[in-house]
């Protein structure tokens, strides 16, 4: 517009001209059919994703073979009849007198045995009915069997009777090592009574090796884990005060004392051993002064908390279950220390044990332990190993073998205390497996929400399957295959029932606001 223009004139004739509103609005929105197919894409994506969604949300809920665990639960565990191959030397039984006939060995070893047996069945019969154990024996006369008999002519024997039945430390010409050995004196066979002294000494050894009633896993001893950790430490109260131990021969002391224990534990327990020497491992108290004499004493009180958390006992390399066997040196300025019991060791129960050791009075500032210093803490060891994996000792009505194997070796291990340990372990297996597999069916019945795939299903049946295959393990007499068919099922359960898919599915069952969609499949 020009300065000469009147206020009012009219506008630029090159001005746009005015939409209408229906044009406005068809310019911004889109055509209707665009706006349908949007409309129709939502239910769409929804009926797309409803597949997903009920996957994703859904709980796979297996069946289990509830019936079987039932059964099995109210089933108790077969028994398993062991095998004792009888056997005897040609000259172990008198010679008849002209007439009469000789009948074979294999004869008279049947008789024998069947005399044995009867009366082992007596003496079960005479018990109570709630208390009456079974025979779990029988007697064979040829093949091949775990447990063996021998009876042996032996010009070292005793000549007196009873006679002195043990079980042999070193394999001979006709008898193996592990045997129950009856020896007799050539002296004793023209004996009237040697058959009634055969069969007593007998029914003693057999019975009392192989008990009626198997003792169970005691509190002090641990439960069954395939994997265990042997940690041998010594311990120095303060190598500082001078006076110590350096070192030990512990290579040379384990083979000696425990390696012929584990190794015929091998089909039981897979054993990994450490050791380590501490040099300031300081008491938590003040031992009491003694009484009579010189020296500390450790009462009932403070040995409850002798071993302090602050040692570093074990290595920390391994998840397995440690037993741990200590020998504690005390310092100079507490020697010479001994607990207020006879003996100088204790056993902590599904701990270890401790064995206090007093170096010798002669000034020296280190000492090493040698191999004969070694054998009196690990002779202690020995023992309190057997409490604490439930081993069953020599009985007293089984004398020590006459054999002589050097030094302080220990004895090894026999057939009959294995036997006892399969069976034990065989107990506590079926039973901790039955009773998982059960409580893994109730909590699943009484938790919907509980997921039950694949991988537990499978765990589940093969658990149920090894403990259905323990009556064929008994008819074929064989208590290792029973032992590996009950621990297999202990450890398929076991996994099953801590399946991060069901824990982890609990824990959010617990603390989640809403349970998700569950599906029975």
């Amino acid at each position: 517009m020009s300065k000469s223009d009147p206020p009012g004139g009219s506008a630029s004739s090159d001005a746009a001209p005015s939409l209408s509103a229906d044009a406005v609005l068809g310019a911004i929105n889109p055509p209707a059919r665009k706006r349908l197919l949007v409309a129709l894409c939502f239910p769409l994506f929804v009926l797309v994703l409803a597949p997903y969604w009920w996957w994703a949300t859904a709980i796979e809920r297996l069946p289990l073979p509830a019936a079987r665990i039932a059964a099995l639960e109210a089933a108790s565990t077969p028994e398993i009849t062991t095998r004792i191959l009888f056997t005897a030397d040609a000259g172990a039984f008198p010679t008849p007198p002209e007439g009469r006939a000789n009948f074979p060995l294999r004869t008279k070893l049947q008789v024998l045995g069947e005399e044995v047996t009867k009366g082992v069945d007596g003496i079960l019969a005479q018990q109570r009915p709630a208390e009456r154990g079974a025979r779990r024996w029988e007697l064979v006369y040829d093949g091949d069997a775990a447990l063996r008999v021998h009876i042996a002519l032996d010009g070292a024997a005793n000549t007196s009777f009873p006679l002195e039945p043990y079980v042999s430390t070193l394999a001979a010409d006709s008898v193996p090592s592990g045997a129950l050995v009856i020896p007799v004196h050539p002296s004793q066979v023209s004996d009237l009574n040697l058959k009634r002294h055969y069969k007593i000494a007998l029914i003693n050894g057999i019975h009392n090796l192989l008990p009626a009633h198997l003792p169970g896993v005691p509190v002090r001893a641990l439960a069954y884990r395939p994997n265990i950790t042997l940690s041998f430490v010594l311990l120095n109260e303060d190598a500082a005060d001078g006076s110590y131990v350096s070192g030990w021969d512990v290579e040379q002391a384990l083979r000696d004392h425990f390696l012929p224990q584990i190794t015929p534990l091998a089909p039981v327990f897979n054993f990994s051993i450490e050791s380590q020497v501490l040099y300031h491992a300081p008491l938590t108290f003040e031992p009491d002064a003694a009484e009579a004499g010189p020296g500390w004493r450790i009462n009932d009180e403070q040995l409850k908390v002798f071993v302090s958390e602050r040692w570093s006992l074990d290595s920390g390399s391994t998840n397995n279950p440690v037993l741990r066997f200590l020998v504690f040196v005390p310092s100079a300025a507490h020697r010479p220390l001994h607990l207020a019991a006879a003996s100088d060791a204790f056993l902590i129960p599904q701990f270890g044990s401790v064995v206090l050791l007093n170096p010798p009075e002669d000034g020296a500032k280190a000492y090493h332990l040698t191999l004969d210093a070694l054998d009196g803490p690990f002779d202690q060891f020995v023992e309190h190993f057997y409490g604490l994996l439930s081993i069953p000792a020599r009985p007293a009505q089984v004398h020590a073998a006459p054999e002589s194997r050097g030094r302080a070796i220990a004895s090894p291990l026999s057939p009959w205390q294995l036997d006892t340990v399969l069976r034990t372990r065989l107990a506590e297996n079926t039973a901790e497996a039955k009773k998982t597999l059960a409580s893994m069916v109730r909590l699943i019945a009484k938790i919907e929400e509980m997921q039950v795939g694949a991988g537990v299903r499978d765990k589940i049946l093969g658990a149920v399957s090894k403990l259905e295959g323990l009556p064929a393990t008994a008819r074929a007499a064989s208590p290792r295959a029973a032992f590996v068919l009950s621990r297999d099922a202990v450890a398929l359960a076991n996994e099953a029932f801590f399946d991060p898919s069901m824990m982890g599915l609990l824990y959010f069952v617990r603390h989640a606001p809403s349970p998700p969609h569950v599906a029975s499949l």
